[in-house]
Order: structure tokens, then sequence, then C-alpha cells
């Protein structure tokens, strides 16, 4: 299931600093945490070598977003501050930090807020992490103290319950302060295991809560959706929508598709479900990648530009994304959907959402494998 959480990961590709901000060399990363009155303040300090100028990310338990300080040293203390303040512009955020360091490791000093309140904070290296059923999600991925912090603080509120399949339900779980809602299955079926579904399920759900909470000074707002296009006994077919707002840049949508076995709720390759092979060709495997490329390239890249240039060609004619190549549909993003297959690019801003580009399994008729039994849903 990490395969399919990476791809997640690389289709937000979320940016933690600024670029600039990154080029001195980080001699020693800092995690501390401690209470600014009743609310718990976690942080990473980045520390330069021996530059005066230091970068901190930090977070509250009752907001998990990043906020982002800039810091410079003041005698033994650091300053803490919006970046805004230091290229004289009006901060969004007027709230400061005066922090020292003890030689036991604390912190000591107090929190400015916005109305010029000054607040006592003693900070604490991180040297545990709360208990929480996702800690997992972090071992998984290597995430560091800061980052295991704020996912061990992330509470997922049932929702609403949709009824689909005999005995085989939706439940929708929210996660409030980024918005995201995603589901799981829930199985009266005893033959119909959901378990390692589920857990993949929720794999992704907290990869996109995690990348919503990262820090993107560039990003105003970012929605998130899910809407299942296909569910049997079989698999189950989805996809997710990104619409990110920017403070200067223009808005952006894109798209990712996902189909996932319900058994065993890893991705099923395409090979699984349409084969434009010889029937007497020995298909590759999913780790041939040699194999698969070539069949791609050779074979069904030319065999999927025919039907769609038949379906669509007028479409077929936009030179956008290249969707008047053959080589660009060799490598498609794909989901099932009651209609057909639908195709489209992996997450390239618009070009990732084509969701005209729907194949009927009338015209895949003869080349659809046995194992899902893909047809026309009501």
């Amino acid at each position: 299931m990490r395969y399919i959480l990476v791809f997640v990961l690389a289709y937000f590709a979320p940016s933690f600093m600024k670029s600039g901000e990154l080029l001195a060399h980080i001699s020693k990363t800092i995690y501390l945490q401690g209470k600014v009155g009743e609310k718990t303040l976690v942080i990473k300090m980045l520390c330069y070598d021996e530059s005066p100028i230091r970068d901190m990310t930090y977070f509250f338990d009752d907001a998990k977003k990043d906020c982002f300080f800039k810091g410079r040293i003041m005698g033994n203390a650091w300053r803490f501050y919006p970046e805004s303040v230091a290229v004289n512009q009006a901060p969004e955020n007027k709230e400061e930090l005066l922090i020292a360091e003890n030689k036991n490791g604390s912190w000591k000093g107090y929190w400015l807020d916005s109305t010029g309140k000054k607040i006592n904070v003693n900070l604490n290296p991180i040297n545990s992490i709360p208990a929480s059923k996702f800690n997992y999600f972090s071992q998984m991925n290597d995430l560091d103290s800061y980052e295991t912090y704020k996912i061990s603080k992330i509470n997922l509120t049932k929702g609403k319950t949709e009824k689909t399949l005999k005995n085989v339900s939706i439940d929708w779980f929210l996660e409030k302060e980024s918005g995201i809602s995603f589901f799981r299955l829930s199985s009266l079926n005893k033959k119909l295991k959901v378990d390692n579904l589920n857990v993949a399920l929720e794999t992704m759900h907290l990869a996109l809560i995690q990348n919503y909470l990262r820090s993107r000074p560039d990003r105003k707002e970012l929605n998130v959706s899910a809407e299942i296009l296909y569910l049997t006994k079989d698999l189950i077919s989805f996809k997710i929508i990104s619409n990110s707002i920017f403070k200067v840049q223009n808005p952006s949508k894109s798209q990712q598709l996902v189909t996932l076995d319900i058994q065993s709720g890893k991705q099923i390759d395409l090979e699984s479900l349409v084969w434009f092979g010889k029937k007497t060709d020995k298909k590759p495997s999913a780790n041939d990648v040699q194999g698969i490329y070539e069949y791609r390239k050779y074979v069904f890249a030319s065999k999927i530009f025919s039907i769609l240039k038949t379906l669509y060609p007028d479409k077929m004619k936009n030179t956008v994304c290249g969707l008047n190549k053959v080589d660009a549909w060799a490598v498609p993003a794909y989901a099932v959907t009651k209609k057909g297959l639908l195709l489209g690019f992996f997450p390239s801003g618009n070009c990732s959402i084509l969701d005209w580009a729907i194949i009927p399994y009338k015209s895949l008729t003869p080349y659809l494998e046995k194992k899902y039994s893909l047809s026309v849903l009501n």
C-alpha cells in the first residue's frame, strides 16, 4: 500500500518552504513542544550553520495547519516573527515568539499574541509522541517528530452512511479543519473482506490531510473531494479532485484516478482490466517494467488512440496535452466508471481532467479481462 500513498503525495507535490529558504545548509533541526496558555505549540526550527537567521514552522493542537516564522538572533535569545515583517510588509499574522535556549535543551520566553499580550512559554524537546491509531502512517513514511506529532492529533468524525451493494455500505469520515471527507467500506458479507482496502483508504485520507496542513506560503486555499465512480464485490474505482487557489497564480484544478482491488486494497494494473495483446502472448507481470513498457508503447497506445479517435474525432485533434499524439496515451491515468473505461493523464494541471475520454464497455468487449467482469452499471 506504500506505493499508493507515494502516488498520492507525488500527486499533490507539497512545498514545505519557499524555494530560496532551503539554499543554505541546514546544520541542525530542533523539534519542540510546549504550552501557550491552554494550547499546545509544536515547533520545527531549521538552523543554518552559524547563520544569525533561522526558519520556523509551527502549529497549535487546535489549528494544525502550518504557520511560518522567520527568526533572528537578539543577544542570547531568538526573535521569531512573520516573514512579511522582514520585508517591511504589513503582516497578515501579527504574532511573535521570543525564546532563549537553556543548557538542558529546553527553551523559555514569551509569545506575543495579536493584541500585544505576552504569554509565558516553556518549550521542551519532543521526546515522545501522543498515542494515536494513526502512528503507523508516520512510521511507514519515516516522518520527522514534527509531522508525526501533527498526525497523532488528527481526529476523524464519522458522517453519513450510504447503502450500495447488498450487505455493503459506504461510511464517510471527515477531518474538520481541512474539510476533507473520505470513505471506507463496511461489509456484513463474511466472504467480502474489506479490512485491507480500508487501511489503504485511510492511508490515502491521511495523506490528503497531511498535504492540506503542510506549509504552502503561496497557497491561499485548497479544497479536496472524492467521488466513487464504480463499485462491485471485486473492485472500487474513484477520483480525487483538488482545487487550489493561490495568492498570485491562477486557480488550479487537478484530478487523480484510482482503482483498487476490494480484497487486497492494492492498485489494479491496467493489464488486469483490459488486454490488447494476442491471446497467445504471455502477459508481463506487474514487476516487469520493460515488458509493460514495450506492450504499452507498441500495442496499447495505438489501439487506445484508434478507439478514442473513432469515438471522439474532434476532441482527439486537440494539440493541448498532446491528445493528438499516439505516444501520449501509452501511460494514461485510468478509472472504471458505470459507462466504461475512463482515461486521462497523470496530474499535470488541466491535463489530468479528461472526463469525456470514456471508452464504452461494448467497444472493449473482446479485450476485457474476465477477473473483474466489467460491465455497464445502472
